[in-house]
């Protein structure tokens, strides 16, 4: 193939692996890293900066989960038209995607632009968070047209192969953010201290440089994706339906997820505020665990649907019993670090006694679950998507956060009154359930689709 990606061997998978799932972690942990820092540099402005950034990154979020499960769409597709070596519908796909993005974020950034306190009284009622907060919002709506472009065109990159492109540009980003937020919010080396505006302006620039080195290195080194106007939107209405149905679930599954998140958010916030402290504090390391292994999801996502896109349904199969084995075996020793380690993570923040024993038990439970949250990401989010079952993904997803965790939290800690060791606990066994699911479905092969046949004008590249 072009991009390189091999096939056959069991040397050949885990070279392919390896040039897949280390540059995607690399990029996970590249903006892990952006957004701590961010948040350390917006925090030397006061609690009501750290708050109104706060509250304005819930809108984002929102966005970016809609941007993400379209983006995640166009990835299940293009990876298995790859493995066909169809070019062609990976454009069209490509046009139709970009399309639709660009309505929805042009829909947000007017929102957001033209009534930002609006925005943020859905979220809070504090007037100064929502006064400097419209600030920020107003500067940031400026940005969602250049992160999706990004965003689509990334999917398209990683799902054929090319992820060391996403990766590089990425960490420009990040070495280009820090410094426009220590000039612009600071006013350091003569130029205006803005503060807060300072950060929305340094997160717009960053954004556009982003979408610029994106799509300049597509064109310039003629990647999947390089087309003219006439061939990037020439529409195909069976192909268009087929990609639509596939992608409104994802789109469903990435909401879900996100009020479910925040559903557990209010929980922990009503058992107290050392609870919440306790909790708080652990996120960081948690996203930066999951952010080590994010890269096999998206490997499986592309090893398996280019097999799958080239008719070799055996081998799709083999290298998904092959990711899960590596997912389970790689998060149950990095589980065994973090256990290890949490009593010294805990100690670097100032926080009560209490608060400190809470946050190291929450910390033992996550590592004790952490290889199953990992095999759900591969199996859901990797395997089960890459053959095209997003509308069986949706249901179990929203079953096991609607129908088992979230009761569950509100019954342990609301009615039952239980500490936080073992509401978190229970609500860990969430991912067991959706690991039971996940796996019967996989087992039964009722995922696998060849999603590329029987479309109008497929050309081989």
């Amino acid at each position: 193939m072009a991009n390189g990606i091999e096939r056959g061997s069991g040397i050949d998978f885990y070279k392919n692996l390896y040039k897949i799932a280390i540059p995607i972690a690399l990029q996970s942990l590249i903006m892990a890293a952006l957004n701590m820092t961010d948040q350390l540099m917006v925090g030397q402005l006061g609690d009501v900066a750290i708050a109104s950034v706060g509250m304005a990154s819930k809108i984002y979020s929102v966005i970016s989960v809609v941007l993400a499960g379209l983006a995640a769409g166009l990835s299940i597709y293009a990876a298995q038209y790859w493995g066909r070596k169809d070019v062609r519908s990976i454009t069209r796909l490509l046009g139709m995607t970009l399309s639709l993005g660009l309505m929805i974020s042009l829909l947000f950034s007017g929102m957001v632009y033209f009534n930002p306190e609006w925005s943020l009284g859905l979220f809070t009622t504090d007037t100064r968070v929502m006064e400097d907060g419209a600030i920020f919002l107003k500067l940031v709506a400026l940005s969602y047209v250049p992160t999706m472009l990004t965003m689509i065109y990334s999917a398209v990159l990683r799902s054929t192969g090319h992820v060391k492109y996403p990766m590089y540009v990425s960490l420009i980003v990040v070495i280009l953010n820090v410094g426009l937020n220590y000039l612009l919010i600071f006013g350091n080396l003569g130029f205006p201290k803005l503060g807060l505006a300072g950060a929305a302006i340094g997160t717009c620039i960053a954004r556009v440089v982003e979408c610029l080195l994106i799509i300049g290195a597509v064109y310039r080194f003629r990647l999947p994706g390089a087309a003219g106007f006439r061939y990037l939107f020439s529409y195909d209405r069976t192909l268009a339906r087929k990609f639509y149905l596939t992608t409104y679930p994802i789109v469903l599954t990435e909401l879900v997820w996100v009020l479910g998140e925040t559903a557990y958010a209010v929980i922990y916030s009503r058992m107290g505020t050392t609870e919440m402290t306790a909790m708080t504090i652990t996120f960081p390391l948690q996203g930066l665990s999951i952010g080590l292994l994010t890269g096999l999801a998206g490997a499986a996502g592309v090893l398996v649907g280019n097999r799958l896109g080239a008719g070799e349904e055996a081998l799709a199969r083999e290298y998904a019993r092959r990711l899960i084995r590596v997912g389970i075996v790689f998060s149950v020793g990095l589980g065994v670090v973090i256990a290890a380690i949490s009593p010294l993570y805990v100690s670097a923040f100032a926080i009560t006694g209490e608060a400190h024993e809470l946050a190291v038990h929450v910390i033992w439970v996550f590592a004790a679950f952490m290889w199953v949250k990992v095999a759900n990401m591969i199996i859901a989010g990797g395997i089960l998507q890459s053959g095209g079952d997003s509308k069986f993904v949706f249901k179990m997803e929203s079953a096991a956060t609607w129908l088992v965790g979230v009761p569950l939290g509100l019954l342990l800690s609301l009615v039952w009154k239980q500490p936080l060791f073992w509401v978190y606990f229970f609500l860990s066994l969430e991912e067991i359930v959706r690991f039971g699911i996940g796996l019967m479905r996989f087992r039964s092969g009722k995922w696998i689709q060849n999603l590329t046949g029987q479309t109008a004008g497929q050309t081989s590249a």
